[in-house]
Formats: structure tokens, sequence, C-alpha cells
């Protein structure tokens, strides 16, 4: 059960940072052509050149972890049925409020929000399927501070509505058993 859990909570990580993997590709290509620019102004001292040829490197595969993760994304997103797609690619791709969806869609709130999670795990599983479970990302991302970043906001956001639906969970038991026993004791007053 775990797993599963940590397999969507990186899946809701993935696919709501889609949308900034192009960008951040395109500014690490930017530092990469600053950094070959400004050494090439600079006296030929070798110490600069194995730092500067460090860097670009260092960067080139940053760049490169970011288009696998994009394309393994794209691949997961392909695999999803047409509803699937619609819900996820509108809501964390386009950034779309959830009653224009539910507009769009024609759908209830309720049925906006379970048809998202549903789609979120079938999302998540497709990424597991293609070897990209929890713990392959885990490993893979672990340097990518960005991604841990976001990774560890929904960890926090998700934990906290757990925690708020526990407690709601807790008040309806407490309300129930209130209920259960002002019944209880109304019917035994009125027992003859």
């Amino acid at each position: 059960m775990k797993r599963i859990i940590d397999n969507e909570l990186w899946g809701k990580t993935l696919i709501s940072l889609y949308r900034h993997f192009g960008v951040m590709a395109n500014s690490i290509d930017n530092l990469i052509k600053q950094i070959g620019i400004s050494s090439a102004f600079r006296h030929s001292i070798y110490n600069s050149t194995i730092i500067d040829s460090n860097k670009i490197l260092e960067l080139t595969e940053r760049k490169i972890k970011i288009i696998n993760l994009k394309v393994i994304v794209e691949k997961a997103l392909n695999k999803l049925s047409d509803k699937d797609l619609k819900v996820l690619t509108l809501f964390y791709i386009d950034g779309v409020n959830y009653k224009k969806i539910e507009f769009l869609l024609g759908i209830n709130e309720r049925s906006f929000f379970r048809r998202k999670e549903l789609a979120l795990a079938r999302f998540s599983c497709i990424l597991a399927d293609l070897g990209f479970d929890a713990s392959r990302l885990n490993e893979y991302l672990h340097n990518e501070k960005w991604i841990m970043n976001t990774y560890f906001q929904v960890v926090n956001s998700t934990a906290s509505k757990l925690e708020s639906l526990k407690k709601s969970k807790d008040q309806y038991r407490l309300l129930k058993s209130v209920l259960d026993d002002f019944n209880y004791s109304i019917n035994r007053s009125y027992s003859f």
C-alpha cells in the first residue's frame, strides 16, 4: 500500500512539473551558452577551463534528465484513456480551474474529483510499468532540488489532507456515538 501511495505522489509531482520541463531545458541551454561565451573572453587558465567544462557537463546531464522525464510523462499520458487524459491535462498541465473542467466535461464536482484521483492513480501505475516507480524516481532525481522540493510539497500537502480527513472521521464517529446515545436514551425513556 505504501508503495502505491509513493508512486501516486511521484505521479502527481511529475505531471504537475511537466509544463516546466521545456522551460527548464531551455534555461539550461542558455546557462551553457553563457558559460561557453564567458570562458572565451577569459585568459585560458587551465583551472578555469576544467571548472567550466565540469559545469557544462553537469548542466548537460541535468538537461538529459529533464528531457527523459518529459518523454516518460508523455509516454504515460499517451497510454491513458481519452477521459483520463482530458482530466489530467486540463487540471495539471493547462492549469484550468476545476469548475471550468466540470463545465467543459459536463460532470459534477464529486465526479470530477473522483475521476481526477482515478486518472492520477492510473497514470502512476503506467509510470511504474514503464520502470519509473517511486524508488527509481527517488534514486534518479535525488540531486534535482527543485523536483525534490516539489515532491516534498506534494507529500506534505497530501499528509495534511489525510490528517484533516482523519480528524473529520474522528469527529464523525464522536458525533455518531453522541447521536446514538441520544437516540438510545430517547427510546429508553419512551419505552413502557
